[in-house]
């Protein structure tokens, strides 16, 4: 868990300024730095040049996050769009959710999409070069692998609840951003240890959701 401080003033008393210019400092000597605003706006303005938000991207950092009474966002650099990172970022940012709705990432195979096809398009569909496509939404039959699906919206969604697994794992795991398949006999197991330690433990009282982070160090 990173050690964690904050700069707290009056209105223009300076407290931004001050900490974007920290935050350059701690850069320079080359630690990874986060930035979390607190704010009584309902949401972000990233898009403000002179945001406290933007001016805290400015520096560089790593992250920058805001949260405020009724919206929170977080902002940070990506990787390069690959599976593995795909995945770490789905797993690591959409946890509690069943399903995450994406659009674009047509060049990773592990992905499974739908693609939207309409008549009187210049190209030709995609579905011919693209892996991992499973269905193709259109107005007009067409001749494809794959089921070809109305532009219903309950139809596609029933269509999607086919595709979800009938159970979701309770416990995933990831190692070095990879997730790790589990057997349901592992999954339970790994889950229950864990559980039983946590309950040996003051004040942790009976959680819902556990999170466990390892960093195991340099050999």
């Amino acid at each position: 868990m990173p050690f964690a401080i904050s700069f707290i003033g009056h209105h223009n008393s300076g407290k931004t300024t001050l900490a974007v210019e920290v935050a350059r400092a701690l850069l320079k000597e080359g630690l990874r730095v986060g930035m979390l605003k607190s704010s009584k706006e309902k949401g972000p303005h990233l898009e403000r040049p002179h945001a406290d938000t933007n001016l805290f991207w400015q520096t560089g950092v790593s992250k920058v996050a805001f949260w405020g009474q009724k919206e929170g966002l977080l902002r940070f650099f990506v990787p390069e769009k690959d599976d593995f990172s795909f995945w770490y970022f789905v797993n690591r940012f959409f946890p509690e959710e069943d399903l995450v709705l994406c659009e674009g990432f047509k060049s990773l195979k592990s992905v499974p999409k739908i693609e939207v096809w309409r008549e009187g398009l210049a190209e030709n569909p995609l579905f011919h070069r693209t892996p991992a496509v499973v269905a193709v939404v259109s107005e007009i039959p067409l001749e494809a692998p794959c089921p070809v699906l109305p532009p219903a919206p309950e139809k596609i969604a029933a269509f999607i609840k086919e595709k979800m697994p009938s159970r979701r794992a309770v416990t995933s795991l990831l190692v070095d951003g990879r997730p790790v398949g589990l057997t349901r006999f592992v999954s339970r197991a790994l889950a229950e240890s864990i559980k039983g330690f946590l309950r040996s433990l003051r004040g942790v009282g009976k959680p819902r959701v556990i999170d466990l982070r390892i960093e195991t160090g340099k050999d």
